[in-house]
């Protein structure tokens, strides 16, 4: 089993892969049709089509659980920071709208601080949950 380019996207992918995980172009069709015929190709023993079959839908089903995930921490990502940044953004706000010489600390302010580290947080745990499962999935 070798890496090959994907024709579409140039990505790296399985020449054994029926299709591109990144784009979805068929890959097995297309390089069985760039493939020698049978008079020019040397005789090499047949694997067994049924095991090559399933380590293909293993494999893809790996990746496709691989993309799935990282899409998955990508938005847990976007969301981690745009609170964090809300909060800030509510906090600085709501001092310069109110000025100074506010008696007692407002809910606003609370909130704001909240949603920090909320935000500081979520984002930490995101990270950690990333590394340990690219730990596991790469050992």
């Amino acid at each position: 089993m070798a890496l090959i380019n994907c024709p579409e996207c140039d990505r790296e992918v399985s020449d054994k892969a029926p299709t591109c995980p990144g784009c979805g172009v068929p890959i097995a069709a297309h390089f069985a049709e760039a493939e020698p015929t049978d008079k020019t190709r040397p005789q090499q023993p047949q694997a067994d089509p049924v095991t090559t079959e399933e380590v293909d839908e293993e494999w893809l089903r790996g990746e496709q659980e691989y993309l799935a995930f990282t899409d998955r921490v990508q938005i847990q990502r976007i969301l981690s920071v745009l609170l964090f940044f809300g909060g800030l953004t509510l906090g600085m706000g709501m001092k310069a709208w109110m000025g100074d010489d506010v008696s007692g600390r407002p809910l606003v302010y609370t909130v704001a601080d909240w949603m920090v580290y909320l935000g500081i947080v979520w984002l930490v745990v995101n990270e950690l949950r990333n590394l340990w499962y690219h730990r596991k999935f790469s050992a």
